[in-house]
């Protein structure tokens, strides 16, 4: 501690016995608690910071500048500096009044306050212009108020900008205004603003751009907000640590776009024309067909084609329409194909473009191409960009660590500094209160002196006030007051939420009146907790003050009413009753206090919790949405007029007088919707390519703002939100504890019980006294019978057994009972308490068994109620002796033993020892068998995707199936009771059942399989039931990927949070939509199918009717809660939701028809909640997928048991068993292969290649459609031989690496491999392209593949520059997770597809179910279908489509049977179950599967980022096995003991272990002794040798321990330790173990080993020279040397030994 003091500059001062006293001293005055410590205390941090006297910070003095409030003071002291320029403008000196008066007025809090609200003056004066004047040219009086006012504002900010420029310089000088870019906008705005006073509709450029330069005002408002500045200079920092991330995606888009310009080229001129050929150089489209042809075949009288075909001009106008994307999308050239792949990366318009491209090209290429483009980009890249940005945040931010505070110095200091001013004021403060006190005393008492009689009466007064006061605090605090709350408010929550369109006068007026009575007790509850509670009580919560908020809308209403006379009860007004359907709000408070709800009320806890502390994050938020409206009326605004073509989509046009699109920027309200669309990533790509057409700076505009906006800061907003959101969640499940049921269960019972055990102790207290009564009247009688004469004695009996007889007859109610237990009259005389013990005995039993409760078996009871039936026919006569309890106890065991033997047969039938058994078992357990039953399921799934309810059943693929079918459940039925003949049923824990819940799975299947067979069901069910089979193979990937498991696991765990957290959301949505449903019920009804001429004259439902036409309603509509809660649902996690928010603006009123842009004001209560219901609600799903994810993989690792150290070194332990060691190329002996070897291993030579890779890309990056009528007929041909030449060269060079090579090590290297497959392909592909004889779809595809291949070769530039392979390892490092979860995604998607062919298969063709893009009659597009509606793009049309019944406007037939689809064709109705299967599989799949693929994206991620912070990183453990490589170059992972000496240094050396220890000799062998690393010994050559894994492993723990100084890597504990041993498993390889054996030495032992062996070779050596008759004297001197230096060194080992244990 004290070096770590000394070097911040931290010293303890001596404290000298006078100091001690004068402490204590003022102690005493000030009554502070003491913080002087003893002698001996330990000074850690917490000590340094809370006994702050007892330091002195020895450092060099800050420098201090000057305080705004007390300059001058500090101006006179000379204590602080000027912190800006010292010479302003060459006019203002540092010490100049004016610019010391400036610097104090502009820190005062009142010119910052004005200058804050002349930034809102400027901002409301922007958004009061109306740029209709660019089409209007009268001139506008709101536009001069807009214009004045701003002039007005800027010259205020004129004013300041100059005053700043004084005070700190302009350029020039320390801290100078230009040097803040904050201070470079300010001053840009205050020079462009005066733009405004010339012509918005001015031709000169640099007004517009000085028009654009001024709007970077908005930005005023985070400058002048210390919280908001520093997030965005956080959020504006973190751009410069995407690297990592961006330059992956960089080079995955180019790659993409590249092939998809090779593949795509041209084909969007491919349209159904209306002639064979050309007429007069004219081939129209028919403009009906809106689909590209080539794969799908024009309907009749048009013909494909293309004008490029026939050298025809491009029509640049026949593809301008929205499902063309407006003629942008193309991949014609490198920049469209680019911009066509950027539209990917957010998941924007993506299904719309492959139906675009999939009807021209083959459909499955075009659908892989894209799908796996979306997955790339959208759900993988986009995700790790996430990561990194929100890391660089939190870096950047105050959410990590507070970056105001620049070194560790400043921290101790000021926290020193604030615990010292802490002490004094709390003291001060006591003072002050106790001072207090005693004036108020003394004050009440003199005017109790002199008003008496006032008191007495006041007094009078307040006691009725008090009492009321009272009784209002003991009925607020009640637990029963605060029920009856709960009640009322659930109670009117139900009548709020039944209301519906439709409902009938008597049941709206009931439930007025119940709504009445409700908000009546709202308002009496709300003044008894004011009363009783208190205003602070009250209002102590933000809930609180919002449920109260919600009460007093309810009372302002009832005055608002009364006033104007209004009906109070009952109204049928719709904004009346929405305000009173407000009071739903107080179900958030329910949800919020209820412990009986616990995992929702913690829910609701967490997300408003959450919402409070990122408020900030959703007002910057609020600021660029606003920044990106007034850029978009800027840019846009009126600058593009339209017209609305009959299917309702938009055109642009070149007159002025057209109308606006329906997303528009005309208006501050539209564009402020517009620009929120851009962040909600809402179908802003159809507005920018709608003004795309005649605007170019739209594409621009769009671009900027979907990066900054939608892809960075939305995804940080969910990101901070996401990680509060589980803090917040872990932080209230430690506060707040569930209810225990279970106790109050026991106490209820309890109670129970104990009423009964009163009741049966007075039973028995009555029997008792009854016996008692008996025992004296007994008494009575042998004393009679003692009086009697002697013949009376002989018959005793007798004359006993008639008055027993008497007794029994008589009164005596107990007789039944004595009779039970009596066996012999000589029992009741000999012991006259036996009846009571037996009484008391039993109950004494019961109570034990009730204070006690036990679970108990029914076989067991059965037994038990057996054997006393056998104890009672076992009673014997008063003369043979019985023992019922010994008889009992052997009936028992014989029955235990029994029962035991019974329990090990299998099936009642097959014991253990059984030959049968032992052969089935090892039958099943078998490699074969799971291989089988792996077989059984796999053809299970084929047979379930090639069933069709299209199929004839009377065809042989149908009877094939079916037998099929047969054969597979016989084998199923088989296997069962194979497993269950093997493993018993249920009763052990190996049994089948307990083995997995796959298992049960399996038999419940097979039994409804059984049942199908034998019942022959047909329905789709049974089909459902069967394809879960599927999931079974979720348990066998488990065991390949351990990726799978914890999925797997994550998802069993999360499974009941995940429906608590659907229940919750379900509460919130209803919520909300009762808003709706009080507004909009029974408004989206619609005129359909009438005469289009009749348009204007229908304004009513009667009109409709009148003029033929068909009153229909929406599907998704608001009019019930359950309707409102699904169109909610829908809005949130749907991409498209658009056309939701026009069908409410359009709605007039009920029984009217909907008027275009009716009421825009709608589109607000939708872009609120999709805030709400996306951005909060749906990524709470994420958050808690992704907590059940860590949780699930910390536990299956283990992790959870170690502490961060010891998870870090546990990690390196399996990067380094992962490891294998290189083997090191060998030069060939042939003379023309050691050539090429010789070549390859040029330096030069591989830069060479690299240029041609390089050129390569070039070139294919730069073919074009059309390039023979802009540039030359031959410019792609040229290209084309470019790359045959490229083609040749890259041959060459893979012919030149396979034959300097070994052939093995060659195809080691995945990449070679690549190569040789690419380069092949590419040679084909030479001959396949010039061939005219193969298709036009297969020379594509074949010239696309070759280009994918050789842009793979761009990853040998990426290995060859280290940084490069540093950014993309962070992809491979999760694409392993990825594929896991794909497994998972794509089982889910077999199980709904199957049901959705089942389900859908005979619907009628529609607008969006075409029967050819989307349908369900086919399994592979059905499968795609849903990867649409899992991606939430516009997945609720599909849905609309499936729901369709019979209407006036659609005809369709309810269909089941193939006879019906023979009968009817494709004309099938909808069914309403269509609801639970897109919400569930939405549930399931895009909220749970989906989300688990982020969580394991983000956790491998992080992992990543962990292994290259640890402290052995992967890229040392690699230059390391370069190392082992020159030692080991056949890769046997074993070194002799000589290399190992030299080995160990070098290694070491890489870890961070100083050279110069290592130089010391007594230093390396300390050092190999601590390394402790085992010897193994050669078979063969009986050489010492070490092996591959111990030397890293042991290296690196020892570099690890000393660069770090960190020793406790290992747990103590050893079941801990065998956990992990075991998790390591086949991890601890010992490869050449075959070839070597181990001995009993270690590392330690080495210098003794190569001692011995050196004295060997002398004693070798001597006796050679005797021999010789040489002289051997040389020879005994080297061995005396050697014995010294030996014997030394044992000396001074031992004396180190003697050292430290004396200190132990």
């Amino acid at each position: 501690m004290s070096k770590t003091l000394k070097s911040i500059g931290v010293e303890c001062l001596t404290f000298p016995k006078a100091r001690q006293d004068e402490a204590i001293h003022q102690q005493t005055i000030l009554r502070l608690n003491s913080f002087l410590g003893c002698e001996n205390e330990i000074f850690n941090w917490n000590n340094i910071i809370a006994k702050p006297d007892l330091l002195e910070i020895k450092m060099k003095k800050p420098i201090q500048y000057l305080n705004p409030e007390t300059f001058e003071e500090d101006l006179l002291q000379n204590d602080a500096q000027w912190p800006f320029a010292d010479n302003s403008l060459f006019l203002f000196k540092s010490d100049n009044p004016f610019r010391l008066s400036l610097y104090k007025s502009f820190n005062e809090k009142l010119f910052l306050q004005v200058i804050r609200i002349i930034t809102f003056l400027n901002i409301i004066a922007v958004c009061l212009y109306d740029y209709q004047s660019r089409i209007n040219q009268e001139d506008d009086n709101r536009n001069r108020i807009s214009i004045t006012l701003e002039i007005f504002c800027n010259i205020i900010f004129g004013l300041e900008c100059l005053g700043s420029i004084i005070i700190k310089g302009f350029v020039l000088g320390k801290n100078a205004y230009l040097k803040s870019w904050w201070n470079v906008v300010n001053f840009l705005t205050f020079i462009a603003t005066w733009s405004i006073l010339g012509d918005i509709k001015s031709e000169n450029q640099l007004v517009h751009i000085l028009r654009v330069i001024r709007l970077f005002r908005t930005l005023r408002l985070i400058q002048d907000s210390k919280i908001l500045k520093k997030q965005f200079d956080a959020f504006i920092g973190s751009f410069s640590r995407l690297g990592p991330i961006l330059i992956p995606l960089l080079f995955v888009v180019l790659y993409y776009s590249i092939i998809g310009l090779h593949l795509f080229m041209g084909i969007t001129e491919q349209r159904c024309r209306e002639t064979p050929e050309p007429v007069n150089e004219d081939w129209k489209a028919v403009d009906d067909i809106k689909f590209l042809c080539g794969i799908w075949e024009c309907s009749e009288n048009s013909y494909c084609g293309s004008l490029a075909d026939y050298n025809l001009p491009r029509n640049r106008t026949e593809n301008v329409i929205e499902q063309f994307g407006f003629g942008f999308i193309r991949f014609d050239d490198f920049f469209y194909s680019l911009f066509v792949v950027f539209t990917f990366l957010n998941v924007t318009g993506w299904s719309g473009t492959t139906f675009m491209f999939w009807r021209a090209m083959t459909t499955y290429i075009t659908a892989f191409y894209f799908v796996s483009l979306i997955f790339i980009l959208a759900y993988l890249l986009s995700n790790l960009l996430l990561a990194s940005f929100y890391e660089s945040f939190l870096v950047l931010s105050t959410i990590k660590q507070n970056k105001s505070i620049d070194n560790e110095k400043e921290v101790i200091e000021n926290e020193i500094m604030k615990k010292k001013q802490q002490q004094i004021m709390t003291r001060l403060a006591q003072i002050n209160e106790q001072k207090s006190k005693k004036r108020n005393s003394k004050k009440k008492y003199q005017i109790s002196l002199y008003y008496q009689d006032e008191e007495d009466q006041q007094t009078f007064l307040s006691e009725h006030f008090q009492k009321f006061l009272n009784i209002s605090t003991i009925i607020a605090k009640s637990n029963t007051f605060k029920y009856i709350n709960c009640t009322v408010i659930i109670i009117c929550a139900i009548v709020i939420v039944y209301d519906h369109h439709g409902i009938s006068k008597t049941s709206y007026q009931s439930l007025m009146i119940l709504d009445f009575i409700c908000i009546i007790y709202f308002i009496f509850e709300f003044i008894i907790s004011l009363w009783g509670n208190g205003l602070a009580e009250q209002f102590k919560e933000i809930i609180d003050v919002f449920d109260s908020l919600v009460i007093m809308t309810q009372i302002i209403l009832i005055i608002v009413l009364f006033f104007f006379d209004e009906s109070i009860i009952v109204n049928t007004n719709r904004y009346i009753n929405l305000i009173k359907a407000f009071k739903m709000l107080r179900l958030i408070k329910l949800l919020y206090i209820a412990r009986v709800f616990y995992s929702i009320s913690v829910l609701a806890r967490c997300l408003i919790q959450t919402l409070f502390k990122i408020k900030d994050m959703i007002l910057l938020f609020i600021i660029i949405i606003l920044f990106t409206c007034l850029f978009g009326q800027e840019f846009l605004a009126y600058k593009v007029r339209f017209e609305q073509l009959p299917n309702g989509s938009y055109q642009p046009v070149d007159s002025i007088n057209g109308i606006s699109a329906s997303i528009n920027y005309e208006g501050l309200g539209n564009s402020f919707m517009a620009a929120t669309n851009i962040f909600y990533n809402e179908e802003w790509h159809i507005t920018m390519l709608l003004y795309g057409e005649k605007i170019w700076v739209s594409l621009l505009y769009h671009i900027f703002f979907i990066l900054l906006g939608q892809i960075l800061f939305v995804r940080l907003l969910l990101a901070v939100f996401l990680n509060e959101f589980c803090t917040q969640l872990k932080k209230i499940e430690q506060e707040i504890k569930p209810i225990n049921f279970t106790q109050y269960y026991k106490n209820a019972v309890g109670f129970f019980v104990s009423i009964l055990k009163k009741r049966q102790r007075a039973k028995i207290h009555s029997i008792t006294s009854n016996i008692n009564a008996a025992n004296q009247q007994q008494l009575k009688t042998q004393a009679q019978v003692q009086t009697q004469p002697n013949d009376a004695k002989k018959n005793g009996k007798l004359s006993l057994f008639f008055e027993l007889k008497a007794q029994k007859d008589g009164a005596n109610p107990n007789s039944d009972l004595i009779d039970y237990k009596v066996q012999t009259p000589t029992n009741i005389l000999s012991n006259k308490e036996s009846i009571i013990d037996y009484l008391r005995k039993p109950e004494e039993k019961k109570d034990a068994s009730d204070d006690h409760v036990k679970d108990h078996n029914i076989e067991d009871e059965i037994n038990e109620i057996e054997d006393e039936s056998i104890d009672h026919e076992n009673i014997k006569s008063p003369g043979q002796v019985n023992d019922p309890s010994s008889s009992r106890k052997m009936n028992q065991n014989i029955r235990k033993s029994v029962r035991r033997e019974n329990s090990e047969k299998t099936l009642f039938i097959f014991a253990p020892e059984s030959d049968f058994r032992m052969l089935v078992t090892s039958l099943v357990t078998n490699i074969y068998f799971r291989i089988f039953n792996f077989a059984l399921i796999l053809l299970t799934c084929i047979r379930i995707a090639l069933l069709s309810p299209l199929e004839d059943p009377n065809s042989d693929i149908s009877f094939t199936l079916q037998v099929g079918y047969i054969f597979l459940t016989v084998f199923y039925i088989l296997v069962i009771l194979l497993n269950c003949i093997a493993f018993g049923l249920y009763k052990n824990e190996q049994s089948f059942f307990r083995q997995s819940i796959y298992n049960i799975f399996s038999f419940v299947i097979t039994i409804v399989d059984l049942i199908t067979l034998i019942f022959d069901i047909s329905h789709p069910l049974s089909k459902f039931v069967t394809s879960l089979r599927i999931l079974q193979f979720i348990q066998i990937g488990a065991v390949f990927s351990k990726n799978i498991a914890y999925a797997q696991a994550s998802l069993l765990n999360a499974f009941t949070q995940m429906i608590q957290l659907t229940i919750f959301c379900l509460i919130l949505l209803a919520i909300y939509g009762v808003l709706a449903l009080k507004l909009l019920k029974g408004t989206f009804y619609y005129c359909d199918a009438y005469d289009s001429i009749h348009k204007d004259f229908i304004i009513k439902k009667e009109d409709c009717f009148d003029y033929g036409g068909s009153w229909v309603n929406q599907i998704l509509t608001f009019d019930t809660i359950f309707q409102s809660i699904l169109t909610l649902f829908c809005t949130a996690t749907s991409e498209n939701w658009i056309p939701l928010i026009q069908q409410a603006w359009n709605a007039v009123d009920v029984d009217h028809q909907p008027i275009q842009n009716y009421n825009r004001i709608y589109a607000l209560y939708f872009q609120l909640f999709f805030f709400l219901g996306n951005l909060c609600l749906l990524n709470m799903f994420i958050g808690l997928i992704v907590n059940a994810y860590q949780e699930a993989k910390t536990k299956a690792q283990n992790f959870h048991l170690l502490d961060e150290t010891q998870r870090e070194w546990f990690q390196i332990k399996m990067q380094i068993y992962n490891m294998q060691p290189l083997v090191k190329s060998k030069k060939p002996s042939n003379y023309i292969r050691k050539i090429l070897f010789q070549l390859v291993k040029q330096k030069y030579f591989k830069i060479f290649w690299l240029i041609i890779i390089f050129c390569n890309t070039i070139v294919l990056s730069m073919y074009f459609h059309r390039s023979d009528q802009s540039v030359g007929d031959d410019y792609n041909q040229i290209l084309d031989s470019i790359n045959s030449v490229f083609v040749f060269i890259f041959a060459f060079e893979i012919v030149c690496r396979f034959l300097a090579k070994d052939k093995s090590l060659y195809f080691k290297d995945n990449s070679n491999i690549m190569d040789s497959i690419g380069i092949w392909w590419a040679i084909a592909n030479l001959f396949i392209r010039n061939h005219e004889d193969y298709n036009f779809h297969f020379r594509r595809i074949s010239n696309a593949i070759s280009v994918a291949f050789q842009l793979q070769r761009n990853f040998r530039i990426i290995k060859r520059f280290n940084n490069l392979e540093k950014l993309f390892s962070s992809i491979f490092s999760v694409i392993p997770n990825s594929l896991s979860m794909l497994f998972i995604m794509f089982i889910f998607l077999f199980i709904y597809t199957t049901l959705g062919i089942d389900m859908f298969a005979f619907i009628r063709t529609q607008s969006n179910l075409n029967g050819w893009d989307q349908h369900f009659r086919k399994f592979s597009t059905a499968m795609f279908s849903l990867i649409k509606v899992a991606s939430s793009e516009s997945w609720w049309f599909i849905m609309v489509d499936t729901l369709h019944e019979q209407q006036p406007n659609f005809a369709c037939n309810y269909m089941s049977t193939y006879a019906d689809y023979q009968k009817y064709g494709f004309n099938g109705c909808g069914t309403p179950y269509a609801y639970l299967y897109f919400v569930s599989f939405h549930l399931i799949f895009s909220l749970m599967i989906l989300n688990l693929l982020i969580a394991s994206v983000l956790g491998a991620y992080e992992e990543h980022v962990k292994s290259e912070e640890s402290a052995v990183s992967k890229y040392q453990l690699n230059d390391v096995l370069s190392l082992w490589r020159n030692y080991d170059p056949e890769g046997k992972g074993l070194i002799n003991y000589k290399d190992f000496w030299k080995l160990s240094s070098e290694i070491a050396i890489i870890f961070g272990v100083a050279q110069d220890d290592l130089l010391d000799v007594n230093n390396k062998k300390n050092f190999l002794k601590v390394l402790n690393i085992p010897i193994y010994e050669s078979k063969e050559s009986n050489m010492l040798c070490y092996q591959f894994h111990d030397v890293i492993l042991s290296l690196t723990k020892i570099s690890v321990t000393l660069k770090y100084g960190v020793t406790s890597l290992e747990p103590t504990d050893k079941t801990v330790q065998q956990k992990l041993r075991i998790q390591l498993g086949d991890l601890q390889r010992k490869d050449a173990t075959s070839k070597f054996k181990p001995t009993s030495f270690n590392s330690g032992d080495m210098v003794a080993i190569i001692y011995i062996q050196k004295k060997f070779r002398l004693w070798k050596k001597r006796v050679q020279l005797k021999r010789e008759g040489g002289d051997y004297k040389i020879i005994y001197n080297e061995m005396s040397d050697l014995k010294n230096l030996i014997k030394k060194q044992i000396e001074m080992e031992e004396r180190q030994d003697l050292k430290s244990k004396i200190k132990e």
